[in-house]
Formats: C-alpha cells, structure tokens, sequence
C-alpha cells in the first residue's frame, strides 16, 4: 500500500472541505454550512492556516490554527495565541503520522509568525498525539456557556 501523502495549503474554495472536518457528527451537520462561511474569509485573511494531506486528489486529512488576538499576558507577552482546530484523518489514513505531521507544520507555522501560545481541545484518543508534541494539561481554566436560543 502506498504510503506517500503532500500537504498544500488550505485556500478559501477549501472552506466546504474543512466544515466538514471541523462539523463531522451528526449532531454537528446544522452547523456545517455556518462553519464554512465563518472559515473561508479567514482563510483569505491568514487568520484561519490550514493544511490538507493528499494523495494524489484523495484527501487524506486536514488541520487548522486559527490565530487569535488574545492580549499580552505574562506568558505570552505577544498577544498571539493559535488555537489548533479541525484535526481530522481519513479512518483508513489514520496511524500514518498524517495528524502529528500537519499538527506539527502549524505550528512551526505559528511560531513563525511570532505565536508563543498554543491551546487546542482533544479527544481522549488524542491526547497521546498532543502531548507527544508538546502540549500539557491546563487545569486553571474555566468555562461558562450561555444556551442557544431557539
């Protein structure tokens, strides 16, 4: 079995693409097509950096940071903070190393572009991805949700 995959970089066209990674459950599919409209101007605007693994014109997978204007804090005095989003490999492409390659490229991307703080939401079966790349738990935070009105 061939084993060679490419990135390219993800374009605004890509936006239908990557809602489908990012709004993949079913519970999830009303949300899709606001996803890819919220998605595609921040491609074009270099907020939203994408990768996408190919093999030939089969996608393989996809992953995304979306950069963020957080505020200077006294660890990230930069004010830049890259949330990974979207991380998703084809079921028969997984274990390939095609999610901790893309996760990786972003973030070398990131930090290019002077990001020093990085925080993403993982799965329980890819915590062992993350954490082999660098990223810890972080405790301290909290979250509060307001219900979506109907």
């Amino acid at each position: 079995m061939e084993t060679t995959w490419t990135a390219r970089k993800a374009l605004p066209g890509d936006a239908e693409l990557i809602a489908s990674h990012a709004c993949y459950r079913e519970e999830d599919m009303a949300r899709r097509a606001g996803y890819a409209e919220w998605v595609k101007p921040r491609i074009g605007a270099r907020k939203y950096l994408g990768l996408i693994a190919m093999r030939g014109d089969e996608v393989l997978g996809g992953a995304g940071l979306v950069l963020l204007d957080w505020g200077p804090t006294r660890a990230n005095p930069s004010g830049q903070m890259g949330r990974v989003v979207n991380v998703f490999t084809a079921p028969h492409s997984r274990g390939q190393g095609i999610a901790r390659t893309l996760v990786a490229r972003l973030l070398e991307q990131g930090e290019a572009l002077g990001v020093r703080e990085f925080n993403l939401g993982a799965t329980p079966e890819a915590r062992s991805l993350y954490a082999g790349l660098g990223f810890a738990d972080y405790a301290p935070e909290m979250r509060r949700r307001v219900p979506a009105t109907v």
